[in-house]
């Protein structure tokens, strides 16, 4: 849907828009204009991997992030799938330890054409909470994403899917076998919206498996309650928003795996190349 709008700008600028009107890539400064910011807002796409809480795995004393799928790490894996599908500014929420560890390997992303920031959180109130605390860096839309998941989504697709719906929040949903459940939830859809999310043993929709992969508006926070407790995204957060009516699912039919033991990590590494 086009909507009309009324703004002015300055003489130089508006002459360097003429020139891009040519009836070949736009026909019309409102579509030049339309497409530039199109792409400016694509590259402004802002996403959060959250490392909070334990993040190690096994007994090895490696950090799950550091894992290594293919040629590069889950983390690297991460950061590349975001840059594809124009998630270039990133931040990464997580203990002190750990951090350090990924700012060694990946310093502020220049290298891997992306802008990453770093969030110091050692508190070990659930992933909630850990979202919470970054609410001073969420815009109007956001995208969190686990930091130990191996994930073959199209984000792009994702987010509008997440815009057309306008809820609070959209959480990817696979439908692929070759994915691994993260918890015991079972999910009940409704068209493109959930209406139960952990659903106390009733029949979920059959061979969905809900990832932690989020697309959310500012309002989440409103269901994330205040103070010093313990609050989960998957046992707390979700359920609340189903029923509120405000998560949707974007079902889609790539794979997904959350790599917390090591058959799970098998099972990434026989997912590359991602299909």
């Amino acid at each position: 849907m086009k909507a009309r709008a009324s703004f002015t700008i300055n003489s130089s600028v508006l002459a360097k828009l003429d020139t891009v009107v040519d009836n070949i890539t736009y026909r019309s400064k409102s579509e030049a204009v339309e497409d530039i910011l199109r792409k400016f807002f694509e590259r402004q796409n802002t996403a959060i991997i959250l490392c909070s809480g334990d993040f190690s795995f096994d007994s090895s004393g490696v950090y799950r992030p550091f894992l290594k799928i293919g040629n590069y790490t889950v983390i690297e894996n991460i950061v590349n799938n975001l840059r594809v599908n124009g998630f270039r500014n990133i931040y990464v929420s997580g203990g002190t330890d750990l951090l350090k560890n990924i700012f060694k390997l990946m310093k502020n992303g220049e290298g891997y054409g992306v802008d990453i920031k770093y969030l110091d959180d050692n508190n070990t109130n659930g992933s909630a909470k850990a979202m919470e605390r970054a609410k001073q860096f969420v815009g109007s839309t956001t995208l969190f994403v686990p930091g130990d998941c191996v994930m073959d989504i199209d984000l792009k697709d994702m987010l509008r899917f997440h815009i057309a719906n306008n809820g609070v929040a959209s959480i990817a949903i696979s439908s692929s076998e070759k994915s691994i459940p993260s918890s015991n939830d079972s999910i009940l859809l409704k068209g493109n919206k959930v209406v139960c999310y952990g659903c106390n043993g009733q029949q979920g929709t059959h061979k969905l498996v809900a990832t932690s992969v989020l697309i959310v508006e500012k309002d989440v926070f409103k269901y994330i309650p205040p103070g010093d407790m313990k609050w989960e995204i998957n046992s707390d957060l979700l359920p609340l928003l189903a029923n509120e009516g405000e998560l949707f699912g974007y079902v889609y039919h790539g794979a997904w795996v959350s790599i917390k033991t090591r058959e799970e990590l098998e099972k990434a590494k026989s997912m590359l190349p991602l299909k």
